[in-house]
């Protein structure tokens, strides 16, 4: 009975599974089905898709054909208008060729007649102002070559310092004279340029016109007839200046005496020519290396230098910083010079040697420089540009960027000290290093946004600004260069350049003297100036951009231009600063620009202490000789290594000797 149960009770569990199989079937079945009609509907769709594109392919592959038919089509039209208009090209040229040829004859024909005109004109206007001015031979001359020749430009004699150029002997009549001429000529009756409300009589205040000095003024035929002419003279260096050599002449002889001589000598002169070929030479040193009893080896002894490690002496470095910095020549040249004179030197051993001698002069005389400025009252600053090589390139060494130097002058001192670094537009370097905790009590510059900036920051030191009259003068004449109507305004700052040079004939140099005068002659010609220049400013239009450049140079900063009538200590221009850049503007014609930014400090310096010399009457390669070779001894560098309190130590290659010395010591 068990075994029959169990085997019903195993075929019921093969029905049921029978029966799931089943079910699982006719679902493959279905899902199978399923499949095949997705199948069929996307392989459908997909060839649907494809016979769309294949379509919009050829109608476009047809388009394509069609344009480049046309394509082909205009070419071919292009083609013939190109060579009918190369015809009508070559026709065109033909014939301009035929008129160029006409029109060089008439212009040829145009400037004879031009040039004979304008001879024509210029010789009435010498004739006019020989007749009005009573000139004689030499005058007429010399007004001929200016005029007919014409060898300086109305802009350039203005740049000169000259006051009118339409009365060239206006000097030669006296400051009287001449401020009445000045006022006269820029009144408001003939000033051009101006308005009908600038035409109309205004109330301009009063010049006091002090009576001629005649005792001071001259005819130009008295200074002549009382001048001597002196012809064949011959200028070159004194080095040494010889006695009277009375080996000749028998004992007892006794020197002519003469009332007509200036000494009362009757003593001349025989210059005789001299050159000294120049030449370098080393001095070679034997070190020996020894054995000390109960020691280390030791080395003897070494000849003294300037610094460790670098060969350089003083009459070389003289050489050299002579070579760069006074006559501004290239390294490359100073090396073609050296090889003239057997000397091998390659150019980077010796840029470092000399860079390093230039860094420990500036190390050490620069802080004694500045110092020195600080102490003094006023000062001149400026700046000026360099060309240094770039460090956001350092791949590319021929990328250079602008820098600029920044240079402050004393006059009170004698001192010029030039600074660089990196980036030094701003007014950091000079707050920092010049006007800061000084005794600087002004200073001329020009209107470089940075003069101000200082100003605002040390309001505690309250520093005198005076803006350059210079410099405004050169916006004026750029001006003139395009608007002729400016000749009036040069005419007058002319005039305050030129009583600045009256003072300086004056007997009282002081302060409080040059300030009345300049309150007597020069202030009513800037009240002159400065109305005429905001009348310009008011006529708007009327003007062009190089005047209105020039007019808001000097409104914008007008009482900075004023401050020289209110202090007779402070100068009104920094034209000797100015002259202070010379060297470096000659210098970047030759050696065009700086290496990197240690070399520009180096130059900056070394151009500094040059200018520094030149003040002082101190010759630079003698300077830089004397200075050395004391370093070389061992003496400290002080105050009096200054070229203002500078006296010399030492004779030329005295640097030789004390090698010679120190080791024979030894």
């Amino acid at each position: 009975m068990n075994t029959r149960d169990n085997i019903q009770a195993e075929l019921h569990v093969l029905r049921m599974e029978n029966v799931r199989l089943t079910n699982e079937l006719v679902k493959r079945n279905d899902y199978a089905s399923f499949l095949e009609d997705e199948n069929k509907a996307i392989e459908e769709e997909t060839r649907k898709e494809y016979e769309a594109k294949l379509a919009l392919m050829e109608k476009e592959r047809d388009n394509a054909l069609g344009k480049a038919d046309e394509a082909k089509a205009e070419a071919k039209n292009a083609k013939a208008k190109a060579e009918k208009e190369k015809m009508r090209a070559d026709n065109a040229e033909q014939m301009l060729g035929e008129a160029r040829k006409a029109l060089e004859e008439s212009n040829k024909r145009i400037s004879v007649l031009s040039k004979k005109v304008k001879t024509i004109d210029d010789l009435k206007e010498v004739a006019d102002a020989a007749d009005k001015a009573a000139l004689d031979a030499k005058q007429v001359v010399e007004l001929i070559n200016r005029r007919v020749f014409q060898r300086n430009s109305d802009a350039t004699r203005f740049l000169n310092g000259e006051i009118d150029p339409n009365c060239p002997l206006l000097e030669e009549n006296g400051l009287a004279a001449i401020v009445k001429h000045v006022m006269a000529v820029t009144s408001g009756k003939e000033r051009n340029g101006m308005d009908d409300s600038a035409k109309k009589k205004t109330n301009r205040p009063k010049v006091r016109v002090p009576k001629q000095k005649t005792d001071k003024t001259k005819s130009s035929s008295d200074t002549e007839s009382n001048t001597p002419h002196r012809r064949r003279v011959y200028t070159a260096t004194i080095l040494e200046e010889m006695g009277i050599d009375a080996s000749n002449l028998p004992k007892g002889s006794k020197l002519i005496k003469r009332k007509d001589k200036v000494t009362g000598e009757d003593t001349w002169y025989i210059q005789l020519f001299f050159h000294t070929p120049a030449k370098v030479t080393c001095r070679e040193y034997k070190i020996g290396r020894f054995n000390v009893p109960k020691s280390d080896p030791m080395c003897s002894k070494r000849p003294v230098r300037i610094l460790e490690s670098n060969p350089i002496m003083p009459s070389f470095a003289r050489f050299y910083l002579e070579s760069k910095f006074c006559y501004n020549l290239s390294e490359n040249r100073i090396l073609e010079m050296l090889k003239g004179m057997k000397t091998n030197i390659p150019q980077s051993s010796l840029n470092l040697w000399m860079h390093q001698i230039m860094e420990m002069l500036r190390e050490r005389l620069e802080p004694l420089m500045l110092e020195a400025i600080r102490q003094s009252k006023f000062t001149n600053n400026d700046a000026t540009r360099l060309l240094v090589r770039s460090r956001e390139t350092p791949d590319d060494p021929l990328k250079y960027t602008i820098e600029y130097v920044q240079a402050v002058l004393s006059l009170e001192k004698k001192l010029c000290v030039m600074l660089y670094d990196e980036g030094t537009r701003d007014h950091i370097l000079q707050e920092e290093k010049i006007f800061k905790d000084s005794s600087i009590v002004g200073f001329v510059a020009d209107r470089a946004p940075q003069y101000p900036a200082i100003v605002k920051d040390l309001e505690g030191q309250e520093l005198l600004r005076q803006a350059c009259w210079f410099h405004a003068r050169h916006y004026l004449v750029d001006a003139y260069l395009v608007d002729s109507r400016m000749e009036m305004l040069l005419i007058l700052i002319n005039a305050l350049f030129y009583i600045e040079r009256v003072f300086l004939q004056e007997d009282d140099q002081s302060p409080e003297h040059r300030l009345e005068f300049r309150q007597e002659w020069s202030e009513p010609i800037v009240d002159r100036i400065m109305e005429m220049l905001k009348k310009m400013r008011a006529a708007g239009d009327e003007y062009g951009q190089m005047v209105h450049r020039a007019v808001d140079y000097i409104l914008d900063d007008e009482d900075a231009f004023r401050t020289f009538l209110s202090d007779g200590r402070i100068d009104m221009h920094n034209i000797a600063i100015e002259r202070c850049f010379r060297h470096i503007a000659m210098g970047r014609r030759n050696w065009l620009q700086t290496g990197s930014h240690f070399s520009a400090q180096n130059l900056a310096f070394m151009f500094g202490l040059l200018e520094s010399c030149k003040l002082n009457k101190v010759n630079f390669g003698e300077y830089i000789e004397d200075i050395l070779t004391r370093i070389l001894c061992g003496e400290e560098v002080d105050a009096s290594f200054l070229p203002c309190d500078y006296v010399r130590h030492f004779e030329d290659g005295t640097d030789a000797e004390v090698t010679k010395t120190s080791q024979a010591v030894a």
